[in-house]
């Protein structure tokens, strides 16, 4: 790997993504200092991956950390705002996000960076499954699974595919990807964002340093992402309209020309078969053959938490959609199921989004909404006029209203349009803990 001639690197935020970067620039023969908010305690064994050499300042984030230092590496939980970041910026010291450190370090290995609201893992995953499938070594992370560090320190692969995160994304300096995916845009982590304007400018960063030899894959049914200027070749993905890869109602298209049929891949619903037909642009415009990106396409069937039927009995279907975690990925859920057949689960951490968006698609197909998590009374108050809404306080209490009331032909799911940390770990333990209640025999609360 090239060293990055940097002296003292500090790295705000010791996460898994901090960590690697802290491993990263080590390896580099920079001196490093890492910070973090969380005590020694509380970062537990965190702590023992880090090299023995790297310096500590815990419990906060002290401004002497900064003395010294020619870098700042930003861990995508640390938003831009920040005292230190910001006194950072007075000093004039270069701040680099996690994600952007390790591209540095492999700037000519051909990248596919995908960006959006919803589906940014899925499509991550497809595209590095269709170069796989033609022999390419290629590697898939960033805000998926193994951080974009962690990555350039294992080595052994030529193209990488990268989940990008508005987190990640928004403090880009040059960062140039070969392929750039806007899959959508809807109203998320408003929590961090001052709106929907700073969450998009986010997104469309990650178009900002292409040339006129990479590639950009947009959504032409999402004016997001439809919209987005860029030097680089626009390629659209469609399901609505023609368009560079299509869907003709039976077929998947990619330039015209048949990639596979609709009913023979394994993914479910309208918005997966967008998903690969922008994972099948993007794998081409890395290489990739059709017959490579049709192969994968026909045989991946999806990731864990992300509109899986997790049960079934009585005739009635339990799916588990708990990555669904803001309202634009539980439209996109609904939109495939007809009218009047959905016992749906909402609530959890609402993120001050606006739940009256769901109210067209939540009354067409839903029979009975549930409510559970701190923000469902908000969230019923919304919906309250779309549909029958119960009020519950656990996952398990609305699991168990919702058994009793579903009848052979309905589908009970969980698509929260929320987080979950008001009661979970995240979105894993919710959905694995709605996968282990839909398949009880004995309703599972009072």
């Amino acid at each position: 790997m090239d060293g990055m001639n940097f002296s003292r690197v500090l790295v705000v935020g010791l996460g898994r993504s901090g960590i690697a970067a802290a491993r990263l620039a080590a390896a580099d023969g920079a001196e490093v200092v890492v910070t973090d908010r969380r005590t020694e305690a509380e970062l537990g064994d965190a702590l023992v991956q880090l090299p023995r050499q790297v310096e500590t300042a815990l419990g906060g984030h002290p401004e002497g950390c900064l003395d010294g230092v020619d870098l700042v590496v930003v861990s995508p939980g640390v938003p831009p705002s920040s005292e230190l970041l910001v006194l950072a910026r007075r000093r004039g010291i270069e701040l680099v996000t996690e994600v952007e450190f390790a591209w540095r370090h492999r700037p000519d290995a051909p990248l596919a960076a995908i960006t959006g609201s919803n589906g940014k893992s899925t499509v991550t995953t497809l595209v590095a499954e269709m170069l796989a499938e033609d022999g390419i070594r290629v590697v898939a992370g960033g805000n998926l699974g193994t951080a974009a560090s962690e990555l350039v320190l294992a080595g052994g692969w030529d193209q990488w595919v990268l989940e990008i995160s508005s987190f990640q994304s928004e403090l880009f300096t040059a960062m140039a990807p070969t392929v750039a995916v806007f899959l959508n845009l809807s109203q998320d982590h408003l929590e961090r964002h001052a709106g929907i304007d700073e969450y998009l400018a986010a997104k469309r960063r990650v178009f900002a340093f292409q040339g006129a030899d990479d590639t950009a894959v947009l959504n032409l049914d999402d004016p997001a992402s439809a919209e987005t200027g860029t030097a680089a070749v626009r390629r659209f993905f469609s399901i609505e309209r023609d368009a560079d890869g299509c869907l003709d109602g039976e077929r998947l298209l990619i330039d015209g020309e048949t990639l596979t049929r609709a009913d023979n891949v394994r993914l479910t619903g309208a918005h997966n078969l967008a998903n690969i037909l922008a994972a099948g642009l993007a794998a081409t415009a890395m290489g990739a053959s059709r017959a490579a990106v049709a192969a994968a396409a026909e045989r991946f069937d999806g990731l864990a938490h992300r509109h899986r039927v997790v049960h079934e009995a009585a005739g009635v279907r339990w799916v588990d959609d708990s990555k669904a975690t803001n309202i634009g990925a539980t439209l996109a859920a609904l939109r495939g199921y007809p009218e009047g057949s959905l016992h749906l689960i909402l609530g959890g951490q609402a993120k001050g989004q606006d739940f009256t968006v769901l109210a067209d698609e939540v009354g067409r197909t839903t029979a009975r909404l549930y409510v559970i998590g701190i923000d469902g009374p908000e969230i019923a108050r919304a919906l309250a006029g779309a549909v029958a809404v119960e009020r519950c306080e656990t996952l398990a209490e609305a699991v168990d209203r919702a058994r009793r009331a579903a009848t052979s032909g309905q589908i009970v799911l969980l698509a929260p349009a929320c987080a979950s940390f008001d009661q979970f770990t995240g979105y894993d333990q919710r959905g694995d803990v709605f996968a282990a209640l839909a398949r009880e025999e004995v309703a599972a609360c009072p």
